[in-house]
């Protein structure tokens, strides 16, 4: 029996590992697949090595602390790496995790490696290239300017597109929109702004607070927005008791939905922080602002490193700023609050569109359209059952 070994660090990484881990099945049928799961791998019938949860931190100086877990997960990978001996293995993003894992794969293994979601070396920490090119025998990357930039520098990719269209379903209409609204609880006749601190524990600490702090300023500024309901959009990857207590410290109503895809049609405006989340918004073309707030430790690496004009995908993929970011000083609830307005009706509906949100639409419409088609997985699939054919010289 063939066997895959999967490492996904967050839970943007567990959806994408899901997916593919179906597609491949598909061809496969027999195939063994473990490795570094959350919940929705798990659902895939993906057998659990070790927790993604132990991973979901990110930066430099938030790392420490999460020493122990993340040792314990690295150990539990290497351990299974010489146990089952696999045939393949498969790392999706968490480079600070997997490019190492893929260098330790390299040494004791005789293992094919296919690295889908490759580390954004593009962004910072280009240093990180040779060892990844090096590290892999094929890279899948995903997003439109990615083949350009690996070209550039003499590495050989796999353009799929992005496997975020594989669960793009057609958006709704405003019948269809109120339905769903009633479903999760909401009034139809209400402004609805949707926060997303995040999906690891460190993001939820810097960012949510501040979240909605913006939300209880806009709510003074606009008193047409004093019935604006809130809700937070939580990762699967994090305990809903952390962010029950950030609402009840701050005094903000609030609504806490977990895993739920509906969420992203109700919403009027999302506030977000990069990442997965603004692409998928994009998709469903809500208009949004994007805020963060890295460790200062990581806040200094990045700046000496960073290599791009913008951190939200939406302004990547355009080219130009498309939705505000406020990032480190900029973000905080005073200018968070100022960038969320113009997306609301001055009458303070849920109907309408003002002409901001209206001419964001319109620019995250023509940016997904540069994503490329549906089938992402299936071709990322087809890559690995090549590789399943092969053995390393």
């Amino acid at each position: 029996m063939r066997s895959v070994l999967i490492s996904a660090g967050d839970a943007s990484g567990d959806q994408i590992a899901a997916d593919f881990v179906r597609a491949l099945r598909e061809r496969s049928p027999t195939t063994r697949f473990l490795g570094l799961t959350g919940r929705e791998m798990e659902a895939a019938g993906v057998e659990r090595v070790a927790d993604q949860r132990s991973l979901a931190v990110g930066g430099f100086g938030e790392l420490l602390p999460e020493a122990p877990r993340i040792v314990g997960a690295w150990r539990k990978m290497v351990a299974a790496l010489r146990r089952v001996e696999p045939d393949l293995v498969v790392l999706i993003d968490s480079g600070g995790f997997n490019l190492p894992f893929a260098g330790l794969v390299r040494r004791r293994s005789r293992a094919r490696i296919l690295y889908f979601v490759p580390p954004q070396v593009w962004a910072w920490r280009k240093g990180r290239l040779a060892r990844l090119a090096r590290r892999s025998d094929r890279i899948a990357v995903v997003l439109p300017f990615e083949p350009a930039f690996y070209a550039s520098e003499g590495v050989e990719v796999d353009f799929v597109g992005h496997p975020i269209l594989d669960r793009s379903v057609p958006l709704l209409d405003a019948g269809e929109r109120r339905r769903a609204r009633a479903r999760l609880g909401f009034a139809g006749d209400r402004p609805l702004v949707g926060l997303f601190p995040g999906s690891r524990r460190n993001e939820l600490a810097r960012h949510l607070g501040r979240q909605l702090a913006a939300v209880a300023q806009l709510r003074q500024q606009r008193p047409d927005l004093a019935e604006l309901e809130v809700v937070i959009g939580l990762a699967a990857s994090l305990d809903r008791r952390d962010v029950e207590r950030q609402v009840r410290e701050t005094g903000v109503r609030a609504k806490i939905l977990q895993g739920s895809v509906a969420l992203l049609d109700v919403i009027d405006v999302a506030l977000a922080k990069p990442g997965t989340i603004t692409l998928e918004l994009m998709l469903r073309e809500r208009p949004m602002v994007v805020m963060g707030r890295a460790q200062a430790l990581s806040a200094a690496i990045l700046r000496r490193s960073l290599r791009v004009d913008w951190m939200a995908m939406p302004n990547l993929i355009a080219g130009k700023e498309i939705v505000p970011e406020l990032l480190q000083s900029a973000a905080r609830p005073d200018r968070i609050a100022d960038a969320l307005a113009p997306l609301f009706a001055r009458h303070g509906g849920a109907s309408g569109q003002t002409e901001e949100a209206a001419r964001q639409v319109d620019a995250l419409r023509r940016a997904g359209a540069r994503l490329g088609v549906p089938g992402a997985t299936s071709r990322v699939a087809e890559i690995a059952e090549e590789l399943l054919g092969t053995d390393r010289t």
